[in-house]
């Protein structure tokens, strides 16, 4: 076992006797801890940080409990955005196949505190605890038909999901996220949230204390008590539900979900509002001049690169990377072997 002192420095706070471990899924690697998700989580202590390297082979193929405090983390996705790493493969958490109806990762009882950061999940999650961090993912859902599901389904309080992107389903059936009733402190930020249909809702909520803010939204959502604002609602074909709630600063490309009041904008061109180029999710970027630019509360931009926790492409985790190697195959005796690498540090 080789526990990576350094990189657990870089990544978080941890305690002094936490440990940092290499997962790598690639059969002809052979300098890890653990190839695959099981394995690393049972073989860990709590505390502990996994690190799984961007690999072509699923890291799950069962469904995986998390029952003690972990922090998982992968090198991101849609790595082919400028300056993100080396190698372009994620590290995919995939056993829908098996059984597609089915969580891919359930986050119980004595995992509180634990990260999932950078990973792509082909799936879906259930968190059934509280205090679980859901950051810079990417989710997508393969056909599975279950109307009351959702990429994550939280049966706990005081959960964070953050800078997540949720990609169109292979499903037409179920949400973003779906919040169980009697739980609260629920904060979803600076997200591209999908809904699967038009008879659906990105986000379904009963709880107390949710906000939803800073994300961009296609479809509508069903919510109470809550924070709702400065998120760009494109496509929608839902009125806006928000029983109890806040709904202001917000902005819609017709006036489905809510009206023109609060700050609320309405009936205005997606073309206007996003820079609609690049890759997967830099085509939400705000465009220049975009009337998004400054609308939220207190003056911030709306949507997901908006806010205190802009979205960061492809989800790369606030480590250093490497994005550029060039090392050549042979080298001189006196000179040695000149490699020329690139790399920066990451937020």
């Amino acid at each position: 076992m080789k526990p990576l002192y350094l990189i657990a420095l870089l990544l978080l706070p941890l305690t002094v006797s936490a440990k940092i471990w290499i997962v790598d899924s690639d059969p002809g690697s052979a300098s890890k801890d653990f190839a695959n998700l099981q394995e690393a989580h049972d073989g860990a202590n709590a505390g502990d940080t996994l690190y799984l390297i961007g690999s072509g082979v699923s890291y799950i193929t069962t469904k995986v409990t998390i029952n003690k405090r972990l922090i998982i983390i992968g090198p991101g996705y849609f790595l082919n955005n400028p300056e993100t790493q080396v190698s372009f493969l994620s590290a995919t958490l995939d056993k829908s196949l098996s059984n597609p109806c089915e969580e891919g990762l359930v986050f119980a009882a004595g995992s509180e505190g634990s990260v999932l950061m950078g990973v792509r999940m082909i799936g879906r999650i259930r968190i059934s605890t509280s205090n679980i961090l859901i950051k810079r993912n990417t989710f997508r859902w393969r056909l599975c038909g279950t109307a009351s599901e959702a990429y994550i389904r939280v049966q706990g309080s005081f959960i964070n999901i953050v800078q997540n992107y949720m990609q169109p389903p292979e499903s037409t059936l179920g949400s973003s996220v779906l919040v169980d009733p009697g739980f609260s402190n629920i904060r979803i930020r600076n997200n591209f949230l999908y809904t699967f249909s038009s008879s659906t809702y990105s986000v379904i909520s009963s709880g107390s204390g949710l906000e939803i803010s800073n994300n961009t939204i296609q479809g509508s959502l069903n919510v109470t008590n809550a924070l709702i604002q400065n998120n760009l609602f494109f496509a929608p074909t839902n009125a806006l539900i928000a029983t109890g709630s806040v709904v202001r600063n917000n902005i819609a490309i017709n006036s489905v979900p809510f009206a023109a009041t609060n700050g609320n904008l309405v009936n205005v061109p997606l073309s206007t509002i996003v820079d609609g180029t690049g890759s997967t999710d830099s085509y939400w970027k705000l465009k220049e001049g975009s009337p998004a630019i400054g609308a939220g509360y207190e003056g911030v931009d709306i949507g997901m690169f908006g806010g205190d926790e802009p979205y960061v492409l492809s989800g790369i985790p606030p480590i250093p990377t490497i994005y550029q190697l060039n090392a050549p195959t042979t080298g001189e005796k006196n000179t040695g072997l000149p490699i020329t690498i690139k790399a920066k540090s990451n937020n």
